[in-house]
């Protein structure tokens, strides 16, 4: 950790922010592609006959399945860094809020899809997991975004501030 809290960087290593982007790809990617499938009659020019929009759609729910699980371990991995301490510098709380409450929306409708589902609470419960998931992927985008304004000001006003240091001990010698 720097000396400098305010320059304190929370910012992921590049293998892990790295997987963790793959993975968002992945899970928005399976969510479009199911959703392409489920309620697109044609997808480009050609229109899909049951059993292969079916099988496109069981597809599309097992790749989506597999990133879930991918997410729910990176996002345990990231609290007791980067959350914790993003938290405790007052770092893109709101951002970071926002992501996290909308992820715990996704867990609670995934496990509600898959486990507590019926034919009377599968469209309104299906509606609400790929509408938030859709709002997911720019409130994702915008925390990063933010994330890194925010540490590219911090480290330049840290470098203005250590010039200025430097310049009042070389002026004192």
């Amino acid at each position: 950790m720097l000396d400098n809290r305010k320059v304190e960087r929370t910012r992921l290593k590049r293998p892990a922010r790295w997987s963790l982007y793959g993975t968002v790809i992945v899970l928005i990617g399976s969510g479009l592609g199911w959703l392409a499938a489920h309620y697109g009659a044609d997808i480009g020019g050609a229109s899909f006959d049951d059993l292969r929009r079916l099988d496109t759609e069981t597809s599309m729910l097992k790749v989506h399945g597999a990133a879930a699980f991918a997410a729910l371990i990176a996002l345990g991995a990231m609290f007791p860094y980067h959350v914790r301490r993003g938290w405790a510098l007052s770092r893109n709380r709101a951002s970071g809020t926002t992501v996290i409450a909308t992820l715990g929306a996704l867990i609670v409708t995934g496990y509600a899809l898959y486990y507590l589902v019926n034919e009377a609470n599968r469209a309104s419960i299906s509606f609400a997991h790929w509408s938030i998931g859709l709002a997911f992927a720019p409130l994702f985008v915008a925390h990063v975004v933010i994330g890194r304004h925010l540490s590219e000001r911090l480290a330049r006003h840290s470098a203005r501030g250590v010039k200025k240091t430097a310049a009042v001990h070389s002026s004192a010698r």
